[in-house]
């Protein structure tokens, strides 16, 4: 008799198995989007607040790389800060960007434009010029500041400064 039994209820132990075996699906809680509209949370890169390419020597027309990094530098403010790290009593303030172009102002050029001499003045512009053309898409850098006997203020182009070579290491 106990055959009999095991029998009869052996379709059932069967069906209620294959019911629960299937994949786990989740419990529908009255919210029809899937789990995987959810995106994924973005990596969020920030680009170093200071950075400088490149220090530069007038005499010998040459740039010596600084900064070598695969993340693209975008930020004017960023190499502002850098070449302000290096010449910290000529304070260079980023104003705005506009088209190919950097806007830039020096209150205290006073040091930079008299006490620096001739040689000083154009190794600074120099590095501002080369360092901040390294941006993507800019050609140009409005230096503005009071004239002084050794420095005038005005646009410098990316091409006066083609000549430059890099240092090899």
């Amino acid at each position: 008799m106990n055959c009999k039994l095991l029998y009869r209820l052996l379709p059932f132990v069967l069906v209620v198995f294959i019911a629960c075996s299937g994949p786990d699906k989740p419990a529908d809680t009255g919210n029809t989007s899937d789990s995987t509209d959810i995106p994924e949370p973005e990596t969020v890169m920030e680009q170093p607040d200071t950075v400088l390419f490149w220090t530069v020597d007038i005499e010998q027309k040459l740039k010596t790389r600084v900064y070598k990094d695969s993340m693209t530098i975008t930020e004017p403010q960023s190499i502002v800060n850098g070449i302000n790290s290096i010449y910290p009593s000529i304070r260079l303030e980023f104003l705005k960007l506009s088209g190919d172009t950097v806007y830039t102002h020096i209150d205290s050029s006073f040091t930079f434009a008299n006490d620096m001499g001739s040689f000083g003045a154009s190794e600074y512009i120099s590095t501002v010029v080369i360092n901040l053309t390294m941006l993507p898409g800019i050609n140009y850098v409005n230096l503005d500041f009071p004239e002084g006997s050794h420095a005038t203020p005005g646009v410098f182009p990316k091409t006066g400064y083609a000549a430059y070579k890099e240092k090899e290491e």
